[in-house]
Order: C-alpha cells, then sequence, then structure tokens
C-alpha cells in the first residue's frame, strides 16, 4: 500500500460507486462528502447512472447542489449497468482513475478485482451492523475485500487485553440476557413443530433484491429455493433444516419459490421473521446444533453464541472460527456431537475489535476517516470509541453505570 499523506493535509479523495443505493447516498455518502468538503480536501465522484437501483441519478447530485466544489463524472453510456460487476472498459476506467490520481478512493461496489487496481489508498464501503450487537445501520467498515470475516489485526498481549476489557461490561451483560434457559429450546421447538430427535442447522438466506451485486461473490449461482432444496438432499434427513429469510426479501423478493422448496423437502422448517420480540435467525442461533452461512454478517452470532459453522465463501475466515470449509464432515461431526465451535476469547476480542478498532460513523465529529485509514489498528482511539458505543448502545452499559454511580 503507498504510504498515505498525514491526515491534515489536503487530499485528493474519489468516491467510485457503482453499487450505491440512494439510501446509503443520503445516511453514509452524503454526510461524509460534507465533513471532508468541509475539511477542503478535493472531492471526485464516479458513478454510473441509475440502474437497479443502484448509481447516482438527479436527487443525489441536488442534495449536493450546495457543494459546488464538488466535482462529478457521471457515466451513462451504454455499458455502465457493467460497472456494478465486471466493467466492459475495465483498462478505460483504470486509466480513468489513474490519471486522476488520487490520494485515497472509496468504493461502494460488488467488484474489488478491478478497484485493486487503483492508484492510492483504495477501501470499500461495507456494511459494519452485526447482530448481536447492532449498533446503527450507518455504521460502516472499510474494508480491502467484500467478506473477509472475523480476522483479527496483529496486536500486543497488553492490547488484546485492553481490547477485551472495552466491552466486558457489555458482553457479558449481553451474554446474560440472551442465554436461554433450559427449557427454552423444547418450547420453542414445540411451538414451530420442530422435532427433538435430530440436531438442527440454521440456514440464514441472503439478499436477493436486485441492488445486491455482491451475490456475484457467491459459490455457485444457485436462488435461495434452489440452495434450500440442494442442502436438504445432501442431509438426506439427518438434521432439521431452519431457513430464515432475509429481511429485504421478505420486503421485496417473491416468497413464492422459496416456500415451495421448503414444502416440498422433508425436515425443512421456514421460521418467520421473528420469534418473540428477536429477529428468528438471533431467536434461533442460541438453539441450533450448528450453522451453514456463506459470506452473511449472520457469522457473528455463531460466534456469539459459540456455534458450530460451515462457512460456504471464497472469502477469508478467521482461524479462530473453526469453521469447516465441506459440508458433509461438518455434518458428520454434528450428528456425532463432535463439531469444533469457535473459541470463546477471540470471540470476544474480535467482537472488541470490531467495535472499538473497526467501525466508522460518518456522523460521529471524533470519527476522523482519514487518521483511520492511515492507521487501521490505533489504541488512541479506543476511548473514544467506547464513550461512542456507550452514548449509541446505553442499554448495554447502563447496568455497570448504575453500579458505578
Amino acid at each position: 500500500m503507498p504510504p498515505l499523506p498525514h491526515p491534515e493535509q489536503r487530499q485528493r479523495i474519489l468516491f467510485y460507486l457503482p453499487m450505491v443505493t440512494n439510501w446509503w447516498f443520503v445516511h453514509i455518502v452524503e454526510p461524509m462528502l460534507r465533513r471532508l468538503a468541509a475539511e477542503r480536501h478535493e472531492l471526485h465522484v464516479l458513478a454510473p447512472a441509475p440502474w437497479r437501483g443502484t448509481g447516482i441519478g438527479p436527487e443525489e447530485l441536488a442534495r449536493c447542489a450546495d457543494l459546488p466544489d464538488l466535482r462529478w463524472y457521471i457515466m451513462d453510456g451504454p455499458d455502465h449497468p457493467s460497472t456494478r460487476t465486471a466493467p466492459e472498459d475495465a483498462e478505460g476506467l483504470i486509466g480513468f482513475v489513474r490519471d486522476l490520481a488520487p490520494d485515497v478512493v472509496l468504493c461502494r461496489t460488488a467488484d474489488h478485482e478491478t478497484v485493486r487496481h487503483f492508484p492510492g489508498t483504495v477501501r470499500l464501503l461495507m456494511e459494519g451492523r452485526y447482530e448481536p450487537f447492532a449498533p446503527p445501520p450507518r455504521w460502516i467498515l472499510l474494508a480491502e475485500r467484500p467478506h473477509d470475516h472475523g480476522l483479527l489485526a496483529e496486536m500486543t498481549p497488553a492490547e488484546a487485553d485492553r481490547l477485551r476489557a472495552g466491552v466486558a461490561p457489555a458482553w457479558e451483560r449481553l451474554q446474560r440476557s440472551l442465554a436461554p434457559t433450559p427449557d427454552d429450546r423444547a418450547i420453542l421447538f414445540a411451538r414451530l413443530d420442530i422435532p427433538e430427535d435430530r440436531p438442527l442447522l440454521l440456514l440464514p438466506l441472503e439478499c436477493e433484491t436486485e441492488d445486491n451485486f455482491f451475490a456475484m461473490h457467491r459459490l455457485g449461482t444457485k436462488p435461495n429455493a434452489a440452495l434450500v432444496r440442494e442442502i436438504s438432499a445432501l442431509l438426506g434427513g439427518r438434521c432439521t433444516l431452519a431457513v430464515t429469510n432475509h429481511p429485504l426479501n421478505d420486503a421485496h423478493v417473491d416468497a413464492a419459490p422459496l416456500i415451495a422448496a421448503v414444502t416440498d423437502c422433508d425436515s425443512v422448517v421456514l421460521l418467520p421473521p421473528r420469534i418473540g420480540m428477536q429477529p428468528a435467525t438471533l431467536a434461533m442461533a442460541r438453539h441450533a446444533d450448528g450453522m451453514l452461512v456463506g459470506d452473511s454478517k449472520t457469522f457473528a452470532l455463531a460466534a456469539f453464541f459459540g456455534v458450530p459453522m460451515h462457512r460456504h465463501s471464497r472469502f477469508d475466515s478467521g482461524a479462530w472460527l473453526n469453521s469447516y470449509d465441506a459440508l458433509e464432515p461438518f455434518v458428520a461431526d454434528i450428528t456425532a456431537s463432535r463439531a469444533r465451535r469457535p473459541d470463546p476469547e477471540a470471540a470476544r476480542l474480535w467482537f472488541a475489535q470490531y467495535l472499538l478498532n473497526d467501525t466508522f460513523d460518518p456522523l460521529a465529529p471524533e470519527d476522523d476517516l482519514l487518521a483511520r485509514l492511515a492507521r487501521p489498528f490505533d489504541p488512541d482511539r479506543w476511548e473514544v470509541a467506547l464513550a461512542r458505543l456507550e452514548r449509541t448502545l446505553p442499554a448495554l452499559f447502563a447496568e455497570e453505570a448504575q453500579a458505578s454511580g
């Protein structure tokens, strides 16, 4: 990675946004543009015209009309839809960005292969909301690849201890509040007509909305309904497969093919969107004997509850997750009650790193984007990040506050 200029120096910053939705622009990109403009950095935005719910159109342009120094480059040729996945003229695009010579490129794109040829420091803007802590949806991660999950930074033992201690009150309170009672599983299984005579595997389905081009990275191209049929056939009745749909699928995608698949398969249950007061994936993860995940952020629930997981992905997984790459050895170990689990101490450390070091809030005045890019791992920002977390999720710290008051 080329060295970054000092954060206080004026920098040339490019936002490359083929996959930006209106929600992402309004809640994440525009606040970042405004803060960087106020700091007098040179700002450029390169994005395609609107298509399938993504791109930059008149509404986004109008929102920033009061930023006269912001330079826009809107790709509106017949090939602009290809920028979401693999640009037809990748060399021309790369050449354009090289001529622009930005110091920093911030990308909302599924195509991480093209952007890795851009000059400067290149980061993807990725969702930063992980259950069960669930900070606001505007909190993001600055990533080098889309779905490398559970990776720990290099750190000293003292730094690791400090991170774990920072989230200890919230971690322990959340572990207590979400821990099931001995009778919860039996009651829940009876309510949902799930047999208890075999292990339960939880399959959280990934988003299938038309604006989610990250689906291009999935191993295999089967839609969710076909995936359910395939996994059910491979399980052969050895386990119950509990399926949860993605919330955006519930809102925007025809569920008929999924319902038909569940109906046609033996030992498959489609869970309702919520169980009691909790999202179904969170409510069932506590009771699952194993989880099947791909690129979904739901791996974090398996990590938090110590649930064995099979991860089917082309991206990296933290070694501490102890995830299985192949389904059959995973199922064999599940049915034999010997499946390996995520390491609990490493799980606490990863959540602490995620919450105190990695997440970025575009609206937090103390959260300096360019300083974060210059120092991706920085113990000097943890105290401020902890204060931000306490303000944002006060219920998790209320018990500690009462005890200290």
